[in-house]
């Protein structure tokens, strides 16, 4: 029985069959492979940039962190480019490991609150110096990992149910509730249990 519960929803700009955000979940030898993806712009052409990185990810999820992001951006150089977010979860451990390029928020909310700030660049176009960082989760804690279609300033306070719900009604609720309606809006939500 897998020890995580998780999901992933995924919202197209309003009026928009294309959607430029994406995102992957695998799971392998006791541990998490997390990415996700916000092309710039949005539409048709977006979503196949998208889908490539989407892709890519499929492919080489259980490669390192920095190499996985290197390849990632020499398959897409000279396109519109995009922000990364890529996370690696031992899972008896709880150590998380995260690689991000852009605005891509993951917060980790429970016991104790939590956020990783990406180095900023465009995958594509503009990587600069890629570094890993840590944080740990513990027992009933909640990761959010979301795209700029989904407002980044929001808290217990404003979504009490986080700390309850299941990761199919949060990942949804969070973008229902705090997505932006300019955007297409991409949310990663995962709660952990030893």
């Amino acid at each position: 029985m897998s020890e995580l519960d998780y999901f992933l929803a995924v919202r197209p700009l309003a009026g928009e069959t294309g959607c430029g955000d994406a995102g992957i979940i695998k799971e392998f030898d006791n541990k998490a492979f997390i990415g996700i993806v916000d092309v710039l712009g949005h539409g048709e052409n977006a979503d196949e940039i998208a889908m490539i990185c989407a892709d890519f990810l499929e492919k080489n999820y259980r490669q390192d962190l920095l190499e996985m992001m290197g390849g990632l951006h020499q398959q897409i150089k000279g396109s519109r480019g995009a922000v990364v977010g890529l996370c690696l979860l031992v899972l008896k451990a709880g150590e998380l490991t995260f690689v991000g390029m852009g605005n891509i928020a993951a917060r980790k909310f429970g016991y104790s609150n939590g956020r990783i700030i990406p180095r900023s660049g465009i995958i594509g176009y503009t990587m600069r110096h890629l570094r890993e960082e840590k944080m740990t989760l513990t027992d009933g804690d909640v990761l959010v990992l979301h795209t700029d279609g989904v407002k980044e300033h929001f808290d217990l306070e404003d979504y009490p149910e986080l700390l309850v719900d299941d990761a199919e009604t949060l990942a949804n609720h969070i973008i229902n509730q705090f997505g932006r309606a300019e955007d297409d809006a991409c949310c990663i939500a995962l709660r952990y249990q030893r």
